[in-house]
């Protein structure tokens, strides 16, 4: 697969209803929030992982979870 076409299955993987790629280029479609939310954090020098275990979208860490605990949790916007 070419990167654009690794790109629209991702987003269209991700969409709701599921399947339905005219929701892929959409700015609510969870796979580009997700994305631009952890290319933000990266780009600041966090270590991102998903937080689904603790009910958050994401968990920042300074040098990794096998060093400290999450240092940071960000809010979620409210839909």
């Amino acid at each position: 697969m070419s990167l654009p076409q690794i790109w629209r299955a991702f987003q269209d993987v991700h969409c709701i209803p599921s399947g339905l790629s005219i929701y892929a280029d959409r700015a609510d479609n969870p796979f580009l929030v997700n994305y631009a939310a952890y290319h933000y954090y990266r780009s600041l020098g966090w270590v991102v992982k998903g937080g689904i275990k603790f009910c958050v979208d994401l968990l920042l860490y300074k040098r990794g979870p096998v060093f400290h605990h999450a240092e940071y949790v960000p809010k979620s916007p409210s839909p």
